[in-house]
């Protein structure tokens, strides 16, 4: 987390209508960049020549180029798990096997329309360092999936409640990985869905 506030600890917030307008755009430019040239591309003087700002105006927000990915990071992993995190605090008091498919369906879900956070950017955002590292879908949803599986420990028999979320955790996410990756007729999303759930239910449950 060090690393993180350091990157992040120089950036100006911006307050105003018209600053939260200019910053937007400045990571609007950049996820363009890094989508469809690559993370070298994405360099302050051409994020700012894409963003229609001037490099003093990027200076001014963002003191070099990892704190502006970083940026677009954070608000890629925000924006994109708000609604599995919504959908956990609803489902608090339903029973953890109606949960299940549901939860795994609306993270494919996100996991297909966000394509880039998922596939593209983790890889480039390797080279932004630590930091990277705690912009993760799992580490913005933890305290969420914790209480969610606190809530049905009655139903969970795994003694150990984090190692419960761990495994399950990381087999939803390489399946799903997996199936969007190398994605086959033999195997639609329902049926993946139906099966990814039974295993998880029988691991947490049985």
């Amino acid at each position: 987390m060090k690393a993180l506030e350091q990157t992040t600890s120089k950036r100006k917030a911006p307050t105003q209508p018209r600053a939260r307008v200019t910053v937007d755009c400045i990571l609007q430019a950049a996820e363009l960049i890094i989508s469809k040239k690559g993370y070298e591309y994405a360099t302050t003087n051409y994020i700012a020549q894409v963003a229609g700002v001037s490099i003093g105006t990027v200076y001014q927000y963002f003191p070099r180029k990892e704190a502006i990915v970083a940026a677009l990071l954070e608000n890629l992993v925000v924006n994109s798990t708000e609604p599995v995190r919504k959908y956990l605090l609803a489902s608090m008091h339903k029973p953890f096997s109606e949960c299940m498919p549901e939860l795994i369906r609306l993270v494919l879900k996100n996991r297909k329309k966000s394509a880039f956070l998922f596939r593209r950017l983790p890889r480039d955002a390797t080279k932004i360092g630590e930091e990277s590292e705690q912009l993760t879908p799992e580490t913005f949803l933890y305290s969420t999936i914790h209480a969610f599986f606190t809530h049905h420990r009655d139903e969970i028999k795994v003694d150990d409640i984090e190692m419960a979320m761990y495994v399950s955790e990381y087999l939803c996410v390489g399946v799903i990985n997996a199936h969007l990756e190398d994605p086959t007729p033999k195997l639609t999303d329902e049926q993946m869905i139906e099966h990814l759930s039974s295993a998880v239910i029988k691991y947490l449950t049985k």
